[in-house]
């Protein structure tokens, strides 16, 4: 929200909003009867990132980084009891809400496109950026599968995969059609879900001239499922493996403590940005946090697998965190991604103190 009303109300609401949200965080952890353990991986994760990305650190004005660093660490140290009392329900429901405001930017208003053109075509609702709605429309779809409530579940599979679909999102598409396939294997009465998903597609090529559709990528979308030769240099246009390679110099130059903080993230000649977290951390402060940061998902996967025959949606959830970071660069300053592996970190905790037979 703080994103949003800058871009659409002027930076007075949105500075405001930014630094309210720290502030009532502060608060509920101080004024918190019941204190939780620390999750102490993502802690040591920012003071690693920060601290050796700092060593190379070359703006004039350091002011913003240390208000990064110390807005993340409030994040990763007051959310805890705060998640503890949040469960799969609530966030979902949020969740719904943001996706709903996709479908409103892409019908009602289609030109509101603060961060691109008013024609772009992908529609991103209160996210600004479609590729970060798109990841946010995954989550939601994740948790669908945990809603007891039949209605519920599949109106929000329904609002998920419409929303993000009209985010024109490659990674969406294949991270939807993954974490279908494996529902699928995981109980066959989720085979309704990709009947779902063909559902809205006839709806979207139905009303498609009444759109202000992302001409490029519809019409990709759409050679998917014609006659016509599919649009395949659309399709892998800007593709991420190859805006990866364009920094592996920049990362073998520096691998131990990095090339400073944002070095990877920031659009220069030739380089659009890292468009991909782990190579980011490994890029800006070096091998340790990389190590680091790839452990905890790596074990985030792990322990969601061993959780898989009785809450699936805790692994679909861990693969969209992991994917996701793998096309994205703005872990530490869109703080989703690491709220959501904090609260399945203690979600895990509870299941293993619930059951005991569990390897823990």
């Amino acid at each position: 929200m703080p994103s949003y009303l800058l871009a659409y109300f002027g930076s007075t609401l949105g500075s405001l909003s930014s630094y309210a949200s720290s502030l009532m965080l502060l608060a509920y952890y101080f004024l918190s009867r019941e204190k939780h353990e620390l999750i102490f991986p993502f802690i040591l994760l920012g003071i690693l990132y920060y601290t050796l990305s700092g060593l190379n650190f070359s703006e004039y004005e350091p002011e913003w980084f240390f208000k990064d660093f110390i807005r993340f660490m409030i994040v990763v140290v007051c959310a805890v009891d705060l998640l503890y009392k949040t469960n799969n329900k609530e966030i979902y429901l949020i969740l719904l809400i943001g996706g709903l405001s996709i479908i409103i930017n892409a019908v009602v208003f289609p030109l509101a496109n603060a961060n691109f053109y008013p024609t772009y075509g992908r529609f991103s609702g209160f996210y600004l950026n479609p590729n970060f709605a798109g990841t946010i429309c995954l989550i939601g779809f994740a948790l669908s599968y945990s809603m007891s409530h039949k209605w519920l579940k599949l109106g929000g599979q329904l609002i998920f995969t419409l929303a993000g679909i009209l985010t024109f999102s490659r990674s969406f598409i294949v991270i939807w059609l993954l974490i279908n396939m494996i529902a699928i294997y995981h109980s066959r009465k989720n085979v309704i879900v990709p009947a779902i998903g063909a559902l809205v597609l006839i709806l979207l090529f139905a009303v498609s001239s009444f759109l202000t559709l992302n001409t490029a990528r519809f019409s990709a979308l759409q050679s998917i499922f014609s006659d016509e030769q599919i649009q395949s240099e659309t399709i892998q246009k800007d593709s991420r493996t190859g805006t990866w390679a364009l920094y592996t110099d920049i990362i073998f130059d520096k691998p131990f403590w990095g090339n400073g903080y944002e070095y990877m993230q920031k659009k220069q000649q030739g380089l659009p940005g890292v468009h991909n977290t782990f190579l980011m951390v490994l890029g800006e402060a070096g091998i340790i946090p990389f190590f680091l940061i790839v452990g905890i998902y790596l074990f985030l996967l792990i322990k969601s697998y061993s959780f898989f025959r009785s809450n699936p949606e805790f692994f679909y959830l861990s693969c969209v965190l992991t994917i996701s970071l793998m096309v994205g660069h703005t872990y530490f300053s869109n703080y989703y991604n690491v709220l959501v592996s904090m609260y399945l970190l203690i979600q895990f905790k509870k299941l293993s103190a619930s059951s005991p037979l569990i390897l823990k």
